[in-house]
């Protein structure tokens, strides 16, 4: 396979995920409140902490989807004078919907995340720190799924979640280094073998 074609491949399969993303932040907001399409697309940002910043022109085909599969209803009202605006809330059928696709989605993200530390620890790279897994878990499953979780939970899981972060962070910055070494030690080789 040409290097052109692969990257084509990646590239469909990223915009796939950004719309899977989308559809998972729109109902995550909305579970919050009803919105209009303005004022989702600056709570999915505010929400995901910038990290997606929907843009009309994908927005848009994502409600209208939604709405056809019975997640969420629109309801056209007048804001101000003349201005109409279409609000969205969530469905019950929407909440259970999203309440599934976090719960497998984080089952994948779990058993990849285990795959990846655990050949990290394998080639010696990091040490293994089991608390990775529940930590993020738990706080995102506070932060998402959680509908009446208090202030104090929602401090408490982000606490957590930051903790886990910074671990994590460590954890990379060691395995980083170590491979650092390793890169350095095959270049001896290399060299060793040309002398």
């Amino acid at each position: 396979m040409k290097k052109q074609e692969s990257e084509e491949i990646v590239s469909r399969w990223r915009e796939q995920m950004k719309k899977g993303y989308l559809k998972l932040a729109v109902l995550f907001a909305l579970t919050r409140k009803p919105l209009h399409g303005y004022e989702m697309i600056k709570y999915i940002k505010e929400l995901s902490l910038g990290l997606l910043t929907p843009k009309a022109g994908a927005l848009y085909p994502t409600l209208k989807k939604l709405e056809k599969n019975g997640l969420i209803k629109g309801k056209w009202k007048t804001q101000g004078r003349k201005r109409r605006v279409k609000v969205y809330r969530i469905t019950r059928k929407g909440k259970e919907v999203f309440q599934k696709a976090v719960e497998k989605h984080f089952n994948i993200i779990s058993a990849s995340r285990a795959l990846l530390l655990n050949e990290l620890e394998t080639l010696g790279f990091i040490e293994r720190t089991e608390a990775y897994p529940q930590v993020f878990a738990q706080a995102v499953k506070t932060l998402l799924l959680k509908e009446k979780a208090t202030l104090r939970e929602k401090i408490e899981a982000l606490e957590k979640l930051k903790q886990g972060l910074q671990r994590l962070t460590e954890a990379c910055n060691t395995a980083v280094t170590n491979i650092e070494e390793r890169i350095k030690e095959l270049k001896r080789e290399i060299n060793g073998l040309k002398s």
